[in-house]
């Protein structure tokens, strides 16, 4: 049993038509597609008006390597015009849309992991505080000063090391921000991607169905050169 979501599908899924200058039956259609799908790794049967068609691993050469498996259907309109109407599926853009959030989970993990230090590195020196380790600690050792040369040499002043306990628990162990980038630069690389991707097929399988016109087109203009220099 299938379930039907549509409009989560539409994450891998794009569909749309590409009208025929020309009416065509659906094996002159397909017979023009053929070189499209006369790639490694790629299987199609055709049955009646409609193409299916997989690909297993394409090269980044081919032209269909986005949409990975698909239909396509040669419609006849009651104008007496035909259609190509596809259905194509897109692993690509399914593993695009996922990155984001892999990288979203990643900075939730690693916001979790901060605070889970902060609070360990509150709970100890609170403890401390508690058994009296920071008074006898001070009366210890003693705030060190530099010496009056150091001083007229313009030498620094040495760190204090309460101020900088202070520092290190406001400082973040595991930095978020880079998951954060990259899960932006990711969602922008989806929404480019499933706009531009739908049309760049449409383009291909426009050249792809125009490609036998314009060759004919071309011998006839040969025949009748040859014809008129003879």
């Amino acid at each position: 049993m299938r379930l039907a979501l549509p409009y989560i599908e539409r994450i891998w899924r794009a569909e749309g038509e590409v009208p025929l200058d020309e009416p065509l039956t659906p094996a002159e259609a397909f017979a023009r597609l053929d070189p499209l799908f006369q790639t490694p790794g790629t299987t199609y049967a055709v049955e009646g008006d409609t193409l299916t068609y997989a690909k297993h691993n394409p090269a980044a050469q081919d032209k269909l390597a986005t949409f990975t498996s698909g239909t396509l259907r040669v419609a006849q309109q009651q104008d007496g015009a035909a259609k190509l109407v596809f259905s194509v599926k897109s692993k690509a853009l399914l593993m695009v849309f996922l990155a984001p959030l892999l990288f979203l989970a990643f900075a939730q993990i690693m916001t979790v992991a901060n605070a889970w230090e902060k609070a360990a590195m509150e709970a100890e020196q609170a403890e401390a505080k508690a058994a009296g380790k920071d008074k006898e600690g001070d009366k210890a050792r003693p705030k060190a000063e530099l010496h009056p040369l150091d001083k007229m040499l313009g030498a620094p002043e040495p760190e204090d090391p309460s101020k900088k306990k202070d520092e290190m628990k406001d400082k973040e162990k595991f930095k978020t921000t880079p998951a954060y980038v990259l899960a932006g630069i990711f969602f922008v690389l989806f929404l480019v991607g499933r706009v531009l991707e739908p049309w760049l097929l449409k383009r291909t399988l426009r050249a792809a169905l125009a490609s036998a016109t314009t060759e004919s087109e071309s011998a006839d203009s040969a025949a009748e050169l040859c014809s008129g220099t003879t």
